[in-house]
């Protein structure tokens, strides 16, 4: 796996290549954005999703508590083919064959062994412990976003490295890095705002959304998930 130093990725990506810094930016977010609202206004909901595939992660604690949080793993999944597949080169052919791990890594730290994976049990005992040690709920639960937000960021950088076939270091890289973290933090942040502040998003997942409240969940996606894509768009990678 190469090293670079440069914070763009090779090819039209680089440099003033704009369509394609667009696409790999706005594309994740809008099918984000898109898969939401499909659910809210296609009438999807856990209880319709027995006997098929998605039923082990259709149920369970995790999903009812943060039920926006599989939107931001499409944005992941949808990310990782993108960069894959946008830059030109020999190397496009290496890339495509490391995406099944990329993805796998990324599937993996939030849907196994249940929905949420490592990423959301993390946050969940970090802020819960520290709520149960005394410290305020404004504090505990921001807490627990960031450590959930840390793993996810990393699962994510991680596979993005696979998925490139490429991985940068260097100061600027690491700043990137931190940026993006804060960013996914806000992520966590907007997409536990349901059940933090007792925002009502009906009975989703568990029954369907109507029609307000689908515009009002694929509302918090696209809030969620503006920061981390204006960070893309800046870097082209």
């Amino acid at each position: 796996m190469a090293v670079e130093t440069r914070a763009p990725l090779d090819g039209p990506v680089a440099g003033d290549d704009g369509a394609a810094r667009t696409v790999l930016a706005l594309l994740p977010l809008a099918l984000a954005a898109l898969c939401a609202l499909a659910a809210g206004l296609g009438g999807v909901h856990a209880r319709g999703l027995i006997g098929t595939p998605l039923e082990p992660f259709a149920f369970g604690y995790f999903v009812e508590r943060f039920p926006l949080a599989p939107f931001l793993v499409v944005y992941a999944v949808a990310r990782l083919v993108l960069l894959a597949l946008i830059p030109p080169g020999p190397s496009r052919f290496l890339r495509l064959a490391l995406l099944p791990i990329a993805l796998a890594l990324v599937l993996a730290a939030s849907l196994w062994p249940t929905f949420g994976g490592l990423v959301i049990r993390a946050a969940w005992f970090t802020g819960g412990m520290a709520f149960l040690q005394g410290t305020p709920l404004a504090i505990a639960y921001p807490v627990g976003a960031l450590v959930s937000a840390g793993v996810f960021a990393a699962a994510v950088g991680l596979a993005a490295w696979i998925a490139r076939a490429r991985a940068t270091l260097g100061l600027r890289a690491a700043l990137g890095g931190l940026a993006r973290l804060l960013a996914l933090w806000f992520a966590a942040l907007v997409v536990a705002a349901p059940a933090a502040l007792g925002m009502p998003l009906g009975g989703w997942p568990t029954w369907p959304l109507d029609p307000l409240e689908s515009l009002a969940a694929t509302a918090l996606v696209a809030l969620a998930l503006a920061p981390h894509a204006a960070l893309v768009a800046r870097s082209g990678r």
